[in-house]
């Protein structure tokens, strides 16, 4: 009875973890060997389960692409996305696999994507394609390759980083300008180092980049529930995380059921999966890093690699006055260990018995600090942003956020000069120009722990709405409103930003942001 009511709860897992510290009356256990010992497998409703491929789905959604196409060749998002699942199921080296491919690439030549027709024909020349239909095939890349009109190589624009990052001893880490920014001028743009995208998207965004894709997805090899947009991208997830996830798939869908703010788990998860990694590869040098994590602070300074060790160098949030949320965390750690670790054939026996407390020690540390490290403002994905997490909030920020996709950029909105720290406001809509000093401080207090001593508070920046007009600035600002051509508007407003930023706080200077917004971002 007790087992049909958790199965049927939105977020099985939070239910579990909240009733066991309620039950213990938000006294959490003296250590997480303790909690994993406390937790008995049969409180947890979801029998494993295997993903495993099928020929049989990959055929029947396959020929539902077909239909579609038949029917309604428009819709080509959907055709698409039926197709990547029928790849997706297929098993590897199948037929299916290859009828497939070729499917898509008969879409791809009919809307003259002759490159995308051409990788797609390889894929299926490679994955045993019918010899019976193989001619129509050859006949179509044939076709692609007399119509593919030759390319220019475009040149590829490295990103340049003008910023560093800075710590002190009031503000911690920061990000810090190295040079001067106009208004208007990119300052950062990101893309997210870790992903974990959302059940629905599966077929249609990177399970590693997170990058949107309906186009180009090949599979995971092994299970039906990972796709992604290269060779690359599928060889790095592997490598990194995807060969502990692939036997429990199933298994992790259940673990993090629920609202898109579960899945920050499932993120640092897989961070936790390049520490186990590293153990098998060589224990010895990742106890020594573990053991002197400093020099892993600065994101500057890590690469792909110690992603992992990056995250665990923070310094942990403080639990003391949150007994309840500590005893929840153990649960969810417990729980985690025993269906993702002890039930899990791709982790060896041998590092469960020798590193066991240090395993669920690690795994406690990156769940306590998800919330933080976790980023899911993009749609459909999770994101882990080791530069732009550390920018710093202020009430009255010179920066502003923009989301492209699941790439994070951002915009300067004052003039920064160099030496200068970056800051944005953490919450949409809560700077000084619309939210009281009051509320503000205790939005920041209760979410973030700190007491905000920004600009905006110390010089107690009034509300716009309790500001009266500058006549000189109003009468410039409408003159630049009137202008027809917005190219012209827009350089105007940020002229009109910059020259003028010495009068900030002012209505019309913010008025003069969110035009200039409107019209560039």
């Amino acid at each position: 009875m007790i087992q049909q009511m958790v199965q049927q709860l939105s977020c099985p897992s939070f239910g579990l973890a909240t009733s066991w510290i309620i039950s213990r009356k938000a006294v959490p256990a003296d250590s997480l060997g303790e909690a994993l010992s406390l937790l008995k497998r049969e409180v947890w409703p979801f029998p494993k389960t295997l993903s495993r491929k099928d020929s049989t789905v990959a055929k029947v959604k396959r020929e539902q692409a077909n239909e579609t196409y038949r029917k309604t060749p428009s819709e080509l998002g959907k055709i698409l996305e039926l197709y990547n699942e029928a790849i997706c199921w297929a098993p590897e080296g199948s037929e299916e696999l290859a009828m497939g491919y070729g499917n898509r690439s008969a879409i791809f030549f009919n809307g003259k994507q002759y490159r995308r027709c051409l990788a797609n024909i390889e894929l299926a020349k490679g994955s045993n394609y019918p010899e019976g239909k193989l001619d129509k095939l050859l006949e179509r890349e044939k076709k692609c390759l007399n119509l593919l009109e030759k390319e220019p190589k475009l040149n590829e624009v490295e990103d340049k980083l003008f910023l560093e990052v800075t710590e002190t001893s009031h503000s911690g880490r920061g990000l810090t300008a190295k040079m001067d920014f106009l208004v208007g001028e990119i300052v950062l743009h990101e893309n997210p180092s870790l992903v974990v995208i959302e059940p629905e998207v599966t077929f249609t965004r990177c399970n590693h980049c997170g990058r949107r894709n309906e186009y180009d997805l090949i599979p995971c090899k092994t299970c039906s529930s990972a796709m992604y947009c290269s060779e690359q991208c599928r060889k790095e997830a592997f490598t990194k995380y995807h060969r502990f996830e692939c036997e429990i798939v199933e298994d992790l869908k259940n673990l993090f059921k629920g609202p898109k703010t579960t899945r920050m788990f499932q993120l640092t998860l897989r961070l936790f999966w390049m520490v186990v990694a590293d153990l098998i590869a060589d224990r010895d040098q990742f106890l020594k890093r573990y053991a002197d994590l400093s020099a892993y602070r600065n994101p500057l300074q890590i690469d792909k690699s110690t992603l992992h060790l990056h995250v665990l160098a923070d310094n942990l949030p403080d639990m003391s006055a949150d007994q309840t949320g500590k005893g929840v965390t153990q649960f969810l750690t417990a729980l985690t260990y025993k269906l993702a670790l002890e039930e899990n054939d791709s982790v060896p026996r041998e590092l469960l018995n020798e590193h066991q407390d240090l395993l669920l020690e690690v795994l406690f540390r990156l769940a306590l600090q998800a919330r933080l490290v976790c980023d899911q403002s993009p749609a459909d994905i999770s994101c882990l942003f080791p530069l732009f997490r550390m920018v710093n909030h202020s009430c009255a920020p010179n920066a502003e956020r923009v989301l492209n996709g699941e790439r994070s950029m951002l915009v300067a909105k004052r003039p920064i000069r160099a030496g200068e720290q970056v800051l944005v406001c953490y919450f949409p809509n809560g700077t000084t120009d619309s939210v009281p000093k009051d509320k503000r401080r205790a939005q920041l207090q209760r979410e973030f722990k700190f007491d905000c001593q920004c600009l905006g508070c110390s010089l107690d920046y009034p509300l716009l709405n309790a500001m009266d007009d500058h006549p000189e600035l109003r009468t410039e600002l409408e003159q630049i409103q009137s202008e027809a051509d917005s190219g012209k508007r827009l350089r105007l407003l940020a002229n009109f930003l910059q020259r003028h930023d010495d009068q900030h706080p002012r209505k019309e200077l913010s008025e003069a942001w969110r035009l200039f917004r409107d019209i560039k971002i």
